[in-house]
């Protein structure tokens, strides 16, 4: 397993996206260097559905959140990480 990239959203939360041992990726969320969440899933995290799905683990597991700044964190990491994204995942 390689990582992809660990993207900090606000304060002490952050996502580590990585290649599944049975799913394409497979994310990580850590909160105040906790593991709140891991899942694998299909949905790659440069479409709009894979990034919704992501946001969306991260506000159903860390309480007090903004779902639209996490949001916008998401797009601005993920657009500038698009080449290590592309090197795992491969293009889209």
């Amino acid at each position: 397993m390689v990582t992809v990239v660990v993207v900090e959203l606000e304060g002490s939360i952050s996502v580590e996206m990585t290649t599944g041992d049975s799913k394409p990726c497979k994310y990580t969320v850590m909160h105040e260097g906790e593991q709140v969440a891991q899942y694998e899933t299909s949905a790659d995290p440069r479409t709009a559905g894979g990034r919704i799905g992501l946001r969306n683990i991260v506000c159903r597991h860390v309480s007090g959140v903004d779902k639209n700044a996490i949001d916008e964190r998401l797009s601005t990491e993920i657009s500038q990480n698009a080449a290590a994204l592309s090197n795992e995942f491969g293009t889209r």
